[in-house]
């Protein structure tokens, strides 16, 4: 069994994550600051959208596992992006910046069903000595909508009025037509059956008295903390502290995405070779670099390579995270485990924007922001291969 093999829901899981977390969230980033200027938002309340949406994403980690095992991938996977869809057409109609935040949190919801369901699909047909590749592969999707952001934003920007309204509803076109796209392909490859049973056999005190557990999630707090709050204000920070125009943050963009192509399929062979934690070492001290340059007084062309290190080190771990989630239980219970580690991501992007959000106005310097945030990473790093050497020790 080879990646050839799964090439149909290899690449309807690239359109699902490019859709479900590529547009219909970080996306925002780009649209941020024309949708600031119409709606007269400053950055605390650019970041209560921002986190509004990941409490939508919170909420939808409770529901998952459930709904996965009760409806299946095809059907789930489908509805959630309808539902997506028509959340973004309701942002695209808001007159206030709170309307917009209720949409988001809508569309959060859905994106965590869409999102975990499809990582937990993804690891259940693979076989493990590929997991990490295939999973690598999938986010991408991530990538290639920060692409078309880059590209597409600024463009419409320059040619008609209300712009990030009509972004929205572009956004949600595409992701509607994906939903259409994908149902089949889903429908027509089935994880096997004792892949999906038994998954409400493991109890919640065997998962929470298992430290290894309680590792992973607490990297991936860490890394939705500071990945948001990279991705929400990174353009922000570009126009307002740097000066330079939106054309050019949509190259700086553009160029976050083409690196973040790489990082799920290179480090998910690096993970298969050298393992999980070690891996989450490397992305961690890498993405460190990229925040801690947004920190100093660099040049704006220093900004390239802040995007080229975030792209190429961030989207690897959404993917690792997913493949843990599979091996710590065993694969029967990965989209529980996968929901309930998420948990931890979730709470890390209802914080990581608001705080960011709250820094900058109290400082009126996004520096400080970007700052904490790389000292996070930092700590996250060494957490990262402490556990990596005391796991070979074990082995």
């Amino acid at each position: 069994m080879t990646l050839r093999s799964h090439i149909g829901p290899l690449v309807s899981g690239i359109l699902i994550v490019f859709s479900c977390l590529g547009l219909a969230r970080f996306a925002f980033g780009m649209i941020l600051p024309s949708m600031q200027a119409e709606l007269g938002m400053n950055a605390t309340q650019s970041g209560i959208v921002g986190s509004a949406n990941f409490i939508g994403y919170f909420l939808g980690l409770f529901a998952v596992a459930r709904f996965y095992a009760t409806f299946g991938v095809a059907k789930l996977i489908s509805r959630a992006l309808w539902t997506q869809a028509f959340s973004m057409v309701l942002m695209a109609i808001a007159p206030h910046y709170l309307w917009v935040a209720l949409a988001f949190i809508i569309t959060g919801f859905f994106g965590a069903l869409a999102n975990i369901a499809v990582m937990t699909y993804i690891a259940q047909i693979v076989p493990p000595s590929i997991k990490g590749k295939a999973t690598g592969i999938v986010v991408a999707g991530i990538g290639l909508a920060i692409i078309v952001s880059g590209a597409l934003v600024p463009l419409i920007e320059l040619t008609w009025p209300y712009a990030w309204r009509i972004n929205w509803c572009i956004f949600a076109l595409l992701i509607a037509s994906i939903g259409f796209f994908t149902y089949k392909t889903l429908q027509s490859f089935v994880p096997h059956e004792s892949h999906v049973k038994g998954s409400d056999s493991l109890s919640l005190r065997q998962i929470f008295m298992y430290g290894p557990f309680w590792q992973t999630g607490f990297l991936f707090f860490m890394f939705g903390m500071t990945a948001i709050m990279y991705m929400t204000f990174f353009v922000s920070a570009a126009v307002h502290k740097w000066g330079v125009s939106t054309e050019i943050s949509g190259t700086f963009w553009a160029v976050l995405g083409v690196t973040s192509l790489f990082s799920g399929p290179i480090f998910g062979i690096v993970s298969d070779k050298i393992g999980r934690y070690a891996t989450l070492g490397i992305l961690f001290s890498l993405q460190a670099c990229a925040h801690g340059l947004l920190a100093l007084p660099i040049p704006s062309w220093v900004l390239f390579l802040s995007a080229s290190l975030f792209g190429f080190s961030t989207w690897a771990v959404p993917s690792i995270m997913a493949t843990l989630s599979a091996e710590l239980f065993g694969t029967a219970h990965t989209a529980r485990i996968l929901g309930l580690v998420t948990l931890f991501f979730g709470i890390g992007q209802m914080i990581g924007p608001l705080a960011a959000g709250i820094l900058t106005d109290a400082t009126n310097d996004f520096g400080v922001a970007f700052g904490f945030s790389a000292l996070c990473l930092i700590f996250a790093s060494a957490f990262s291969w402490f556990h990596a050497k005391k796991r070979y020790k074990e082995l």
